[in-house]
């Protein structure tokens, strides 16, 4: 048998260059449909980094940013060494090279800094009386700012909610004081769904007792869009026999908007409002003009509600910046209304005294819940959405409509920690806030569901202290308002009722109570 020796591989020179001609047509075809086509693609290797199933990621990424700081603080050290040996040769009397001209440049900067603290010295000076401020002009509406700085003493100790928290205090007196001389009208602004819980007696008692009662002051009862008709009718009543109290919608972007009170809407409040407040300017035949004074604790609407005030005088005339967090406010700010009448807005104070006394999880549990603290302060906010649960559960009505808003499926639970825990599962797989390995993000979740409360999207509201059920208010309501009329036709009467009856003759609020409590009573 004879063995067929092994084929070569050669090709012939046609067949080889027939292959290179048909291989750079089809790359030439490819260039040009390359060429043509619109979707964009990245030439460089694109960098996928840490994967996230890597088990020490987190680690790795903090030494990289640990590495990232070094490095900065390396750069800026060496940078500060170049320019203090070119300073030095500038002082020196030798040459500035064209590296040089750098710090020249840096030197301006420097400059530019000392005018910025000088223009800050200066806002301060303008703050205490020492030297004019600035007044500015916006949407036909004059303002004038005042800067707030105290002086703090840095603890690396102290956490960064008790430092917001001690500067409060500390800005306490000093915002309060120039609020209440430079009032003549104090706008006391409450949250409707807990109005004792954004209420001071302290405030209360200090205008009284200081100012002998030559300062007026008015509840101004915020976000009355998210509490049912009767409970706004007990909240009046039950505040109205220390305090004319006028009910108000500050802000129509809730999103519960006109599911109560349709009638009194935000325009509506806000006209009769400053109508009063000018004729009372008027009445008093003062040869200066009237300062209208806004108070409250944090996020409880006090900017919003002197932006109705201005908008009734045309379209877009807000003056006042706004937000759903706490904190936006952080200046006194002067607004002209007219020729006799000026509002004066203040940064919202947690006033010291009502918090002395609790310990700091107790204080802290009633400042979340109050959307005094921002969210990213929040070190658990689990358990301010259990507080918040419980708030809820005693009523039937906020239950329907939190199960309605979260579509609750039956939550088999025995206690209150339970079904929290149980409701943040579900809250958690609805948004699609699940960790690694499936495991629910109980902190993002609870912050979700806190940002829902602060934007009026959860319905909850209270009854005051001395009332269980609204039954009982009700009927408290009537009786209260039976030994109403029974004091009226005694000769005394007590001294707060002197003090609203007065206010009530002096302001003349008959008008104004009239139409809100007409609005009131046809819903």
């Amino acid at each position: 048998m004879r063995i067929r020796k092994k084929q070569s591989k050669r090709t012939s020179t046609r067949m080889r260059e027939g292959i290179k001609k048909k291989a750079l047509a089809q790359n030439r075809k490819n260039r040009k449909l390359a060429k043509k086509d619109v979707t964009w693609k990245s030439r460089g290797n694109k960098d996928i980094g840490i994967p996230s199933m890597f088990p020490y990621k987190n680690k790795i990424l903090e030494q990289i940013e640990i590495k990232r700081a070094q490095d900065e603080e390396i750069k800026e050290k060496q940078r500060q060494e170049r320019l203090e040996k070119k300073r030095l040769a500038l002082e020196n009397g030798e040459e500035v090279s064209e590296d040089d001209e750098d710090m020249v440049d840096d030197d301006e900067e420097g400059d530019g800094m000392a005018a910025l603290l000088e223009s800050a010295q200066r806002a301060a000076e303008e703050f205490d009386g020492k030297a004019k401020p600035v007044q500015e002009y916006r949407n036909g509406v004059d303002y004038q700012d005042y800067d707030l700085e105290s002086d703090e003493d840095d603890d690396d100790e102290v956490s960064e909610l008790h430092q917001d928290l001690e500067k409060s205090r500390k800005q306490y007196d000093k915002i309060f004081k120039v609020v209440l001389e430079n009032s003549d009208i104090l706008l006391y602004v409450l949250d409707a769904r807990d109005p004792d819980l954004t209420r001071s007696k302290a405030v209360e008692e200090s205008i009284l007792t200081k100012f002998n009662g030559t300062k007026k002051l008015i509840y101004i009862l915020n976000k009355v869009d998210l509490i049912p008709e009767k409970v706004l009718k007990i909240w009046m009543t039950h505040l109205g026999s220390q305090f004319p109290v006028i009910p108000f919608m500050g802000s129509s972007t809730h999103a519960n908007n006109g599911r109560f009170n349709k009638k009194l809407s935000s325009g509506a409040t806000a006209s009769k409002l400053l109508e009063s407040l000018k004729k009372y300017a008027t009445d008093a035949n003062l040869k200066r003009s009237i300062t209208v004074g806004v108070l409250g604790y944090p996020n409880v609407g006090k900017s919003s509600i002197i932006n109705a005030l201005t908008n009734t005088r045309g379209p877009n005339s807000g003056v006042c910046t706004v937000g759903n967090q706490a904190g936006v406010t952080t200046h006194l700010r002067e607004v002209k209304i007219d020729n006799k009448l000026k509002i004066l807005d203040s940064p919202g104070i947690i006033f010291p005294n009502e918090i002395r006394g609790k310990n700091i999880k107790e204080k802290n549990l009633e400042l979340s819940i109050l959307n005094c603290i921002p969210a990213k302060y929040m070190k658990d906010p689990e358990v301010v959405v259990k507080k918040l649960l419980a708030k809820i559960s005693n009523n039937d009505e906020q239950v329907a409509i939190f199960k309605e808003y979260y579509d609750l499926p039956p939550i088999p639970s025995s206690d209150l920690d339970s079904f929290a825990k149980h409701f943040l599962i579900h809250i958690s797989r609805q948004r699609g806030r699940i960790g690694k390995g499936g495991v629910p993000n109980f902190h993002s979740t609870a912050v979700s569901v806190l940002n829902d409360w602060r934007d009026g999207k959860i319905l909850s509201w209270s009854l005051p202290k001395n009332i269980s059920t609204l039954q009982d208010a009700i009927l408290d309501q009537q009786k209260a308002e039976n030994e109403k009329q029974a004091k009226a036709a005694d000769s005394s009467v007590s001294a707060s009722t002197v003090v609203v009856n007065g206010f009530t003759q002096a302001f003349d609020l008959d008008a104004l109570f009239a139409d809100l409590d007409n609005a009131i009573s046809n819903q």
